[in-house]
């Protein structure tokens, strides 16, 4: 019994040392773009947040919702030029960040009428 409660524990402590959410390139407006994470436990909360002038903690623009795998695939309905970042909450509180990263203009922005935010 001990020895599967000190296993269980190293196991857990494994999971959340490595809970890390991939920056995702070329995001452009109106576009899919494929999220990614790995570690943590789900389910996952994944919000994306405003982030002018890459400050590391920003104003959430949208709540992506509750997410049981390591990936979803995110309609950026972000207007293009503005800073964002990704922020993922797992069911044990541990927080994972992406690096600040800048949308795109696409060949559409017929999805970003209400999503335009200003710094």
């Amino acid at each position: 019994m001990k020895s599967s409660v000190v296993s269980l524990a190293l196991f857990v402590a494994g999971a959340l040392a490595q809970f890390t959410i991939n920056t995702p390139v070329n995001v452009v407006e109106c576009q899919p773009t494929l999220l990614t994470w790995s570690g943590g436990i789900s389910p996952y909360y994944l919000t994306v947040v405003h982030l002018p002038g890459a400050t590391p903690n920003g104003v959430a623009l949208e709540n992506l919702g509750q997410q049981n795998g390591t990936s979803v695939t995110w309609i950026c309905n972000i207007a293009s030029g503005q800073s964002i970042g990704l922020t993922l909450r797992d069911s044990s509180g541990s927080i994972a960040q992406t690096a600040p990263f800048t949308v795109n203009p696409g060949s559409s922005t017929s999805c970003t009428d209400n999503t335009s935010v200003s710094s």
